[in-house]
């Protein structure tokens, strides 16, 4: 099972570039339109397969994840290290997920309305809220019975997609690992 892992895992890596070009340059290219989708759907199913192995093999999991994050345990004092900088690594991104979950909650809007919907003469107002939800929703817009108003500033959770946070967290673990194992053999 180990050499056949390693070969999944070297044609998952080596398909990684594949896709890419793939992804940017098929609709502009007809005849391999077909084609690129079989691809791209051999190369989801051993990225499932490959995310599984990781999740459930221990062995798997340490000869992979070890690589990708440089870790090196030649004797006790790295062995203890490397401890110390993945406490490190889940500690900062678990405060990271803190954040990234504050934020994506978190509503603020700032704006004016009409002189003639003032609220006890005042046209100006600010509004907080939270949108905590399990599912994501249909987004609908506004019906015509709200009050129009003129927006200054609104705020209704992260800007980016869920994708890119998972991107920025994976690099984070990464970088926050090296990191400190550098400035801990130092």
């Amino acid at each position: 099972m180990k050499s056949l892992d390693m070969l999944l895992l070297k044609l998952f890596l080596g398909g990684l570039p594949l896709v890419a070009v793939l992804a940017l340059v098929h609709e502009h290219i007809g005849f391999i339109h077909g084609y690129a989708g079989f691809i791209f759907a051999l190369w989801m199913t051993l990225s499932i397969f490959i995310s599984l192995r990781l999740i459930f093999s221990g062995q798997f999991r340490e000869r992979v994840i070890s690589r990708i994050t440089f870790i090196r345990e030649r004797d006790e004092r790295e062995a203890l290290l490397t401890g110390k900088a993945t406490k490190t690594a889940f500690l900062t991104s678990l405060a990271v997920l803190l954040l990234l979950f504050c934020l994506s909650c978190f509503q603020v809007s700032l704006y004016r309305v009409p002189p003639e919907n003032a609220i006890d003469g005042k046209t100006g107002f600010v509004s907080l809220g939270v949108d905590f939800d399990l599912l994501e929703k249909e987004k609908h817009g506004r019906t015509d019975d709200t009050i129009a108003k003129e927006d200054i500033f609104t705020y209704q959770g992260l800007p980016v997609t869920s994708s890119a946070v998972i991107l920025l967290l994976l690099v984070w673990q990464v970088a926050c690992y090296n990191y400190t194992m550098r400035r801990l053999l130092k």
